[in-house]
């Protein structure tokens, strides 16, 4: 009995071992702090696309997410433009893009499209440290395509991570809402969701300008009417947010 459960024991580990090893390879570029190996082409597709900080956040699941999706032969697209110093002065001559510099912060949007579907990476970066911490809106509205599903929504400083889930979730529409911490530098937050092929995806992040309260930042929808063609606030958030461009991209 006891020579049978040894043997039981040992087939355990080795499946066990497997499990965790699906993924190894030989060319190993970087290692996780979560132990995933990734490969130069995964490491540099995963920053890129979610920030430097992600792969050391990832989950294994989430991992093999990636690997299941083939994301790294998708249809990969981030569109840039070139930032406008007038948006300094007056950030309605901003040039509207799918990459943006005004007020400390870049946004980028990004599309890995697959046959039936794209998966979405909104990303903030602060380029200062924002002088007031409070509760900023990150958010996408969605033209002619619609959410398949949302992943995550995470804030990185130097000193830590955290994730986020103030979801808000419409027909055509989707958000999430972020407290910024008072320590810490190079800031970057990122949020991640799937739609359906075809149409147009807006991104915006919008940064609070005085402090507010969680309930006051939720006090938005969903709309192409609002700052960004995406957040249109009411009631208490009103003048709150500093109404910056936005981003877009073809799905």
């Amino acid at each position: 009995m006891k020579k049978k459960a040894f043997w039981l024991l040992l087939v355990a580990m080795v499946i066990m071992g497997f499990s965790i090893n699906v993924y190894a390879k030989d060319n190993v570029y970087y290692t996780t702090n979560n132990g995933i190996e990734l490969t130069e082409e995964e490491y540099k597709f995963l920053t890129k696309f979610y920030g430097t900080p992600y792969v050391d956040i990832m989950t294994r699941d989430q991992y093999n997410e990636f690997v299941e999706d083939d994301l790294l032969h998708s249809d990969l697209r981030i569109k840039k433009v070139t930032p406008q110093t007038t948006a300094l002065v007056n950030p309605g001559n901003m040039q509207r893009g799918t990459y943006n510099y005004e007020a400390g912060r870049t946004i980028q949007i990004g599309a890995a499209c697959l046959p039936t579907k794209c998966i979405m990476s909104l990303l903030t970066t602060w380029d200062i440290d924002p002088a007031i911490t409070s509760w900023d809106d990150i958010g996408a509205w969605l033209d002619t395509t619609t959410l398949k599903s949302y992943s995550h929504t995470y804030l990185s400083t130097s000193n830590t991570t955290s994730y986020f889930t103030n979801w808000k979730v419409e027909s055509d529409g989707i958000g999430n809402t972020v407290f910024l911490p008072e320590d810490g530098t190079n800031m970057i937050i990122n949020m991640a969701f799937t739609v359906s092929r075809g149409g147009t995806v807006y991104g915006s992040y919008q940064h609070a300008m005085e402090d507010t309260t969680f309930s006051a930042s939720q006090s938005y929808t969903l709309d192409f009417a609002g700052y960004a063609n995406v957040h249109l606030f009411s009631g208490a958030a009103i003048g709150v947010y500093d109404e910056v461009g936005g981003v877009d991209i073809n799905v």
